[in-house]
């Protein structure tokens, strides 16, 4: 693995999470404010960490030929695919996708209505993740598109960032309300039900119209190593499910759940991108370091932000 590749790597992994916490922060405002209280400020925080993206990518824009191949040659890809994936206009589309992901979240904390902003902003935020998932993940293997691997993903996004947000609450030495706790233990659910049966169905379009990009693309992720890794993540996804399914499970229930869930997210995500060969010391250490700027951004927005404690410890 390049470093440029673990830049890539670590970059994906955040802006998911960044991106999936501004489309959980939207839908938990739409279904009930109340729902959302017990992680609002964790949500918030981690949205509003998409300007610190645009930096941590920025050294990815020197390198696209190192991650896309077809940067350096485009020939077999339909004419227009072709145009679209021009190194110009994809740096141009990566920008807008930050640019507006930022601005709405920086809206939608100081929005008077939020449950207006956020149907506003989900509308936006729709087409972005789909499209970001096709230029930023699929154009690595760009003879194949599918408008489903957009939604795939963006529920893989939500997912993750629901699940972080979960467990860094309940690591806290103030526990918020069993009832609203379980509120989030469904939602978590079911993101990860909607997450399985998604890939799936992906995986089922592909086998049953035996299309020949999509049939590839599978045959090039079915080694043995690659397929031990898909194995393993699917394994933590049913522990999770097995976890989470008691209705109101408790805290350590919960924090287990969640941590599975990430583990998931964390093998599947790599089992996707197909980074190659085994990471060096120095690859770790700029992931790690990466990893860590986020993560310190995110803690200092996290104790800046409202803690909604009143909406938090109410019963529903």
């Amino acid at each position: 693995m390049s470093t440029v590749e673990a830049f890539y790597i670590v970059f994906i992994a955040l802006s998911g999470i960044a991106m999936g916490s501004l489309a959980v922060l939207m839908i938990g405002h739409i279904m009930s404010e109340d729902w959302l209280a017990p992680v609002r400020a964790e949500v918030e925080a981690a949205a509003l960490t998409m300007p610190l993206l645009l930096l941590i990518g920025l050294p990815l824009a020197f390198s696209l030929e190192q991650i896309f191949p077809w940067v350096g040659e485009r020939s077999g890809l339909p004419p227009l695919r072709a145009s679209f994936l021009s190194s110009g206009f994809f740096l141009a589309r990566s920008v807008v996708y930050l640019s507006v992901c930022a601005a709405l979240a920086f809206w939608l904390i100081r929005a008077r209505n939020v449950r207006r902003a956020s149907a506003v902003g989900l509308a936006f935020m729709t087409p972005i993740m789909s499209f970001a998932a096709y230029d930023w993940v699929l154009s690595r293997e760009p003879h194949w598109w599918s408008s489903l691997f957009g939604f795939a993903f963006g529920l893989s996004q939500m997912f993750a960032a629901l699940a972080i947000a979960i467990l860094v609450t309940l690591l806290k030495p103030e526990p918020a309300s069993p009832a609203r706790m379980k509120s989030l233990e469904r939602a978590l659910l079911t993101l990860a039900l909607l997450s399985v049966w998604t890939w799936f169905a992906q995986f089922v379009i592909v086998w049953l119209a035996n299309l020949p990009g999509g049939a590839a693309w599978y045959m090039r992720r079915s080694d043995p190593e690659s397929l031990a890794l898909l194995k393993a993540s699917y394994l933590m996804m049913l522990g999770a499910i097995v976890v989470l399914v008691p209705s109101g499970v408790s805290r350590i229930g919960m924090i287990a759940g969640s941590a599975l869930a990430l583990l998931y997210h964390a093998t599947h995500t790599l089992w996707i991108l197909q980074p190659e060969g085994d990471p060096s010391w120095n690859d770790l250490a700029v992931m790690l370091g990466a990893a860590a700027v986020w993560f310190a951004a995110f803690s200092v927005l996290m104790r800046i932000r409202p803690t909604y404690a009143e909406e938090a410890a109410a019963e529903p």
